[in-house]
């Protein structure tokens, strides 16, 4: 529950501060340049009101969306599953999503609406160009990532992770499950399964891959491929 709270509930607010503040931008580039002259201390246009209001919820609207971020990031490996993204993954794509989003929008705003006025309409289209140049590239590297994880997790033929930090044989290490740990860390001699290939029994070996699959050692990827390795398939 507690991952599916700080997941959604980071995911929304992030995303919600990202439209608020593309709605105060626009306001404002609709507003143009206002209290300036070229006379010292002279105001040549008065601000509309409200200004002041859309100037506090664009700021405001960085900070929260920074924590919606943070509440998504820091919303831990999921229950069901044996991993999440990476942090910077995550970032890459929040940086993206900020950027692009808001430099498309704006800059299809500033060209093609008939309210802007023109000091509104060369800002937004510098805005645009600006982010869309810093969120593109990000956008682009997230996704890639993304994909180089998705094709690690569904490669059938990827070999186990083995943990160099724990111990090639159950017995070795105090109050350790037996049986797994040494399939986790194949032993001289042993085969790509990690399991004893001197005992000549599948049966067994099936049984520990079986057991190997259950606590989420495995994945079923990885115990479809050392099933059909120890079948000869």
């Amino acid at each position: 529950m507690g991952y599916l709270l700080k997941a959604v509930g980071g995911a929304c607010l992030f995303l919600a501060s990202v439209a608020l503040f593309n709605v105060e931008l626009i306001a404002l580039l609709e507003v143009g340049t206002c209290a300036s002259g070229n006379t010292a201390f002279e105001i040549a246009r008065p601000c509309p009101e409200g200004t002041g209001t859309d100037i506090l919820l664009l700021t405001g609207s960085i900070f929260t969306g920074l924590i919606g971020l943070g509440l998504f990031i820091a919303r831990g490996k999921p229950p069901w599953g044996r991993g999440r993204g990476s942090g910077l993954s995550t970032g890459l794509l929040a940086w993206g999503i900020f950027f692009g989003v808001t430099g498309a929008i704006v800059l299809y705003h500033s060209l093609t609406s008939e309210t802007i006025g023109a000091d509104g309409e060369t800002g937004g289209a510098i805005v645009g160009v600006t982010f869309l140049l810093m969120g593109l590239p990000a956008l682009a590297i997230a996704f890639w990532t993304a994909a180089g994880d998705l094709r690690g997790r569904s490669d059938p033929d990827q070999p186990v992770a083995s943990a160099p930090w724990l111990p090639t044989h159950a017995g070795s290490s105090a109050g350790a499950p037996s049986g797994w740990i040494s399939s986790i860390r194949p032993a001289p001699g042993s085969d790509a399964s990690g399991v004893e290939p001197d005992d000549g029994d599948d049966l067994a070996r099936l049984e520990r891959l079986q057991r190997l699959r259950e606590s989420g050692a495995l994945t079923e990827a990885e115990f479809q491929s050392q099933k059909r390795r120890i079948l000869g398939g």
